[in-house]
């Protein structure tokens, strides 16, 4: 029988550990990639369509992740892979969650790597940062709040819903339920007049890491806010708020008053060493 409260107990901590080793500031959220890299682990990006993401060791440790799953998904389950690089689990293959099987989901080190994952990308203290400042409270935490905090976090909404049960205990199961009878496309819905397959709510409460996305991805600003280079975008509403629609991959810098955040763009389901998916395309 797992001790699960002893394999988490060894995950958290080191998580955290690896967060103070980055200099990573609890007030901020972070990219799961970026941190691999930064530790020296090359992460790359394929369309194995039956893969989650897998962990390789060698004479350089590598992370390789699906390009066709979320990306909230995506960044969770490299999270997930650095778990099992920091636990010293070895070579690791996941798969597409759907297929897992139960005595998988029951393997201890599946277990740890997720909770490693989940404290890494949403410890305590940098949700009660995000929800303060944005002067949220867990008793009346509504489906867009929800939506908006996990894609500060950079993890899909159910996975923050369900850490804030499991692992924060900071909401009720009902108030769970409530929150996951939205889904993440209907939600969507009321910000947007047009398809998009991901949205980002980036306002003064965005602290940390870079606004990432992807070509037709959009993006929520505050109203009035600038845009060095905002060739890169479509615009689809500016009025009450503005919403950009990423068109092009680069950089780019939105800026409003005294705050200002990257935002980062990448190919749809690009393929490759992931530190070079925010290079701008050159005319040959």
């Amino acid at each position: 029988m797992l001790n699960k409260k002893m394999l988490a107990s060894d995950a958290i901590v080191k998580a955290l550990q690896v967060r103070k080793r980055l200099n990573l500031n609890y007030e901020e959220s972070v990219s799961a990639i970026d941190a691999a890299e930064q530790i020296g682990i090359e992460v790359r990006l394929t369309d194995i369509p039956s893969m989650e993401g897998m962990y390789i060791t060698g004479k350089r440790a590598t992370i390789i992740l699906s390009c066709l799953r979320p990306q909230g998904r995506r960044n969770f389950t490299c999270a997930h892979e650095l778990g099992h690089h920091i636990m010293g689990h070895g070579e690791q293959f996941d798969e597409l969650e759907k297929e897992k099987s139960l005595a998988r989901s029951n393997n201890p080190i599946e277990f740890q790597a997720d909770c490693f994952a989940a404290f890494f990308l949403m410890p305590k203290v940098t949700v009660e940062n995000g929800m303060k400042r944005r002067g949220f409270s867990y008793e009346t935490l509504n489906p867009i709040q929800a939506f908006e905090l996990a894609a500060w976090l950079g993890v899909g909404y159910s996975t923050f819903v369900n850490h804030l049960l499991y692992g924060l205990k900071k909401i009720s199961r009902n108030i769970a339920n409530e929150l996951l009878r939205s889904s993440p496309k209907e939600i969507r819905k009321q910000f947007l007049n047009v398809d998009s397959p991901h949205l980002v709510v980036a306002n003064k409460s965005w602290i940390g890491r870079a606004v990432d996305c992807e070509i037709s991805d959009c993006i929520v600003l505050p109203k009035g806010c600038s845009i060095e280079g905002l060739n890169k975008f479509n615009i689809v509403e500016s009025r009450e708020v503005l919403v950009v629609q990423a068109a092009s991959p680069g950089l780019a810098r939105a800026t409003s008053d005294s705050w200002s955040s990257y935002i980062r763009i990448s190919p749809a389901r690009y393929i490759g060493r992931a530190c070079y998916r925010f290079e701008e395309e050159v005319d040959e």
